[in-house]
């Protein structure tokens, strides 16, 4: 059906799907999104997370309020490795940074919350000898077991920072035995969906938290904060600096920090350097497994196409099919042509660290 929005009209957290024109002077509030094939005839205002799927729909009088698309490039703290790109449109067609993954997670993980079988978000660890894909997300959970490696969750209290759809949350639960595990994530969707699927596990809960402000948590009340690929999201390095100060804050003395996600070449990160840098944390183990990675996106690749084939309309497969990590895609080629890796670290905490002076 051919739709058209017109006038002075707020759209607020709306989906727009292709045909649809969204006329003069019209207002996209945060949350909307703006698919492949649809227009914007001019003079639009987009506000913060407004996420519009191709430059060539932005009329040159497109007035971007708060802050723009360039904003979700990192800008790391090592200037060999920052990236910085002052041209919205250019950003948007180049693509060369790894934060929009997080931004996709966002608005996809609330569109396609009715979609049951997809169930894990994460890309999957594969030991390199390897080969089967039994779609139950094995490969999904080994990833959670290389953050987990060495650190107990056994009686402790635990954060999952960014849980997306529950699934990792509650197979950690239930292996592990933790006294109490929480999953959090900024997507209300996503935690309804964490409810209504794994409510009935004890010790398991879940909430809606905006990582990159403060985390609803006393001081020292959590032995182990963990982060599957979610330090993406941040757009700025106070952010950042915010986000870690909050995990320094909420972890008990001596707690661990668990994270993995894509780094520069040089295995630097803008969060990683950050925590480091002011002596906030001790890096216990660092591991580099982009092979790892790389190989179980290899296996699974055959179901994660079929997947968006089968549950993802066609304008939006080329944003999913870099959001599951498919070969061919950018994310895929930098890790496979060296421009990126992928590492897991675990932090502990510095027990000198004064959170005061942080």
């Amino acid at each position: 059906m051919n739709a058209l929005i017109m006038c002075h009209s707020f759209e607020q957290r709306i989906l727009k799907l292709a045909p649809v024109t969204v006329g003069n002077s019209c207002v996209l509030m945060s949350g909307s999104i703006v698919m492949s094939g649809c227009k914007l005839m001019g003079n639009n205002r987009l506000y913060p997370f407004t996420l519009v799927m191709k430059n060539d729909l932005l009329p040159s009088n497109t007035q971007w309020k708060g802050l723009p698309a360039q904003s979700y490039v990192t800008k790391s703290i090592l200037p060999r490795s920052a990236f910085t790109c002052d041209d919205i449109v250019k950003c948007q067609q180049k693509s060369k940074n790894f934060d929009r993954l997080s931004l996709w997670y966002e608005q996809i993980s609330n569109v396609y919350t009715n979609v049951n079988k997809l169930q894990f978000m994460n890309w999957g660890y594969a030991d390199l000898d390897e080969h089967i894909d039994d779609n139950t997300g094995y490969y999904s959970k080994k990833l959670y077991q290389q953050v987990l490696a060495n650190v107990t969750l056994t009686d402790q209290n635990v954060l999952e920072v960014g849980c997306g759809r529950g699934a990792g949350a509650a197979w950690c639960v239930r292996t592990y035995i933790p006294r109490s595990y929480v999953g959090i994530d900024f997507s209300r969707n996503v935690i309804d969906l964490c409810e209504q699927c794994y409510s009935t596990i004890p010790r398991l809960s879940f909430m809606i938290a905006d990582l990159t402000t403060h985390l609803p948590f006393q001081n020292k009340s959590m032995d182990v904060v963990l982060s599957i690929g979610t330090a993406n999201i941040f757009d700025e390095i106070v952010a950042v600096k915010q986000f870690a100060d909050e995990v320094v804050r909420i972890l008990t003395p001596n707690g661990y920090f668990l994270w993995c996600g894509l780094c520069n070449v040089d295995s630097s990160h803008v969060l990683i350097d950050y925590l480091t840098a002011n002596n906030a944390f001790i890096i216990k183990e660092k591991a580099n497994i982009t092979r790892n990675v790389l190989h179980a996106l290899d296996i699974q690749s055959n179901s994660r196409a079929d997947f968006i084939e089968r549950y993802i309309q066609p304008t939006d497969h080329e944003y999913c099919r870099l959001f599951a990590g498919l070969p061919g895609t950018q994310l895929y080629d930098n890790m496979q042509q060296g421009r990126a890796e992928y590492w897991r670290v675990v932090f502990c905490k510095n027990i000198t660290t004064d959170i005061s002076r942080i």
